[in-house]
């Protein structure tokens, strides 16, 4: 089933913030289509999944036809609102990526400029855009070269037909020159595309946003508690090595805060406008922040936000990296297995007198071990033969997957085209399988909407429910800001890895928790960070290199089937 930009954008931006608001996910943002934020503005995450599209404001201020490419209306731009993968077996440090290389001398490419330079599927003004490129974000010239990529149109001076298809116009958005000041200057913040976590983030405490680098006036204007703020954290820097509890006493919000200094001092700062940065003076309590950059200046250590805003890293809580990842089935592993969450597991085994009883030993919270399908009853407790020689585990403290039995695709597959792809997901199980045709290929434990299975005539996003049916991948996008779908106010920043497949619910990546296998979300399916970023690497229509958002449209080929039930 097929969805308008703006509805991906909605959905994803539903599932985002659990914890704050009825959206996707606890305490982040939510999956779906992403849109333009706010012109000059933040966009907030939250817990409805779906990427955000351009606001009114976005159109008001875009560049005249003849300078720039026109802009998507908002019904048709992704949005995202709720609030993370690597290489399998590999742990998520050793997935980082390096810091992105000039792209100056990668050929000939046209470049954004904007956190939205839109792709569309012909060169002229259309709402049907069919993908974007983000902040620091490139892609090649289709031709190989400026001048045969240049195609005649309609609305814009100059459309270029990029790769593997669709145009883009050069203006205010992007540009094919790679030393543009505005290019040059964003280069060094693009997003890691090759980690499970393209940004740093944070829990903000209330953490204000500055435009430039702000006087101690400034300061004390946006900020009322600054000068007992300031003596606190003084305070707690003297007390370095101090325990949490001593930190509480002088102050909770300082509580989980890295308040050393970065040692670097500020960089140079480009006067970037509404096209890169969004309009958001303050993110709130419990809302996250996406940076790319800490630095000295005035007394005060800085981060530079994703959007190139300043914020002052004292009022951050940087957010712990999950190192939880699924299971590749091959090499000897397959269904059925078991998974293990919210506590460790005690292993069983028939001791001496051929009863069943604890080995003193446990499988770890969200371990996991094959199965061989065999099971004992005892006691009138049910035990699971595990590929552990001689180890049992309590059925009722395992989440056992097994394979499905028939898959929910139309037709026969035409044996000279790759497998279909679908996606099998157990909402009250707390697991997720991804197949070809009925080949099992990679299972893992995933958190999806607090409210369970939703309640009949209710929409699901009203009771934090996430949505069953069979369902198809809409959009992808690499990372999206989403909003709160009960408090604008709440934003999850650059979520991960997003793909929408209803409305306002999405799979995505889930930096800010670790409670895998448990209701947690405000209805969308949350991910590991590292499994976000292998199943979005993973399911059809693939985001063609450079792009940072796709729209799952008939050109961009085959949609990945979500099956989900309770």
């Amino acid at each position: 089933m097929g969805s308008s930009p703006s509805s991906l954008l909605l959905a994803a931006l539903a599932c985002a913030l659990a914890s704050a608001s009825t959206a996707c996910s606890e305490g982040g943002p939510a999956a779906g289509s992403p849109q333009p934020p706010e012109a000059d503005g933040l966009q907030a995450p939250a817990d409805a999944s779906a990427p955000r599209a351009p606001s009114r404001a976005d159109a008001a201020r875009a560049p005249s036809t003849a300078d720039a490419q026109p802009a998507p209306s908002t019904a048709d731009a992704p949005r995202n609102r709720t609030v993370e993968a690597a290489l399998v077996d590999k742990a998520p440090a050793e997935a980082e990526a390096a810091p992105p290389e000039s792209t100056a001398n990668q050929g000939a490419r046209i470049y954004s400029k904007a956190r939205f330079a839109w792709i569309n599927p012909g060169p002229y003004p259309t709402r049907g855009w069919s993908g974007y490129l983000g902040l620091g974000g490139s892609v090649a010239l289709r031709g190989g070269s400026v001048e045969a990529a240049r195609t005649p149109g309609e609305g814009c001076d100059a459309w270029y037909a990029v790769e593997p298809r669709g145009y883009v116009c050069a203006g205010a958005a992007a540009t094919v020159d790679p030393e543009d000041p505005v290019v040059v200057a964003l280069r060094p913040h693009a997003p890691r595309i090759d980690s499970p976590w393209p940004y740093s983030y944070a829990e903000s405490t209330g953490a204000p946003r500055y435009r430039a680098l702000p006087s101690a006036k400034e300061q004390r204007r946006a900020e009322w508690d600054l000068t007992e703020h300031l003596a606190n954290v003084a305070t707690a820097r003297a007390a370095e090595g101090a325990s949490e509890e001593a930190i509480r006493e002088i102050d909770e919000a300082l509580v989980g805060v890295d308040l050393k200094p970065a040692g670097v001092p500020a960089p140079a700062l480009f006067p970037f406008g509404h096209l890169v940065r969004e309009g958001r003076d303050r993110i709130v309590n419990g809302s996250t922040v996406a940076f790319t950059q800490v630095f000295d200046a005035q007394e005060r250590t800085w981060v530079v936000t994703s959007d190139q805003a300043y914020m002052p890293k004292d009022r951050l809580k940087p957010y712990p990296r999950s190192s939880f990842q699924g299971v590749w089935l091959k090499d000897g592993r397959s269904l059925p297995l078991a998974f293990f969450r919210k506590t460790d597991r005690p292993k069983y085994q028939r001791g001496d007198g051929g009863r069943i009883e604890p080995t003193g030993a446990s499988f770890a919270r969200l371990a996991w071990v094959g199965l061989t399908g065999r099971a004992e009853v005892e006691g009138g407790e049910r035990y699971l033969e595990t590929q552990e020689p001689g180890v049992y585990v309590l059925e009722d403290d395992a989440v056992v997957i097994e394979a499905a039995k028939r898959a929910p695709l139309e037709g026969d597959n035409d044996p000279s085209t790759p497998p279909r792809k679908w996606i099998e997901i157990s909402v009250l199980g707390g697991w997720f399988v991804a197949y070809e045709e009925l080949t099992p290929v990679f299972a893992t434990l995933i958190s999806p909407g607090r409210g369970g299975v939703p309640q009949k005539g209710v929409p699901a996003i009203e009771t934090a429910a996430t949505p069953t049916g069979r369902f198809r991948i809409d959009g992808k996008f690499v990372t999206a800001t989403m909003v709160s779908s009960s408090n604008d106010n709440i934003v999850h920043s650059e979520v991960q890895f997003v793909q929408n497949f209803h409305g306002p619910h999405a799979l995505h990546g889930a930096y800010w928790h670790d409670a895998w296998g448990e209701l947690k979300s405000g209805g969308c399916v949350n991910l590991s960070p590292i499994d976000a970023k292998q199943m979005f690497a993973w399911t059809d229509p693939p985001v063609p290199a450079g792009w940072h958002g796709l729209r799952a449209s008939r050109d961009a080929g085959r949609s990945t089937v979500v099956l989900i039930h309770r």
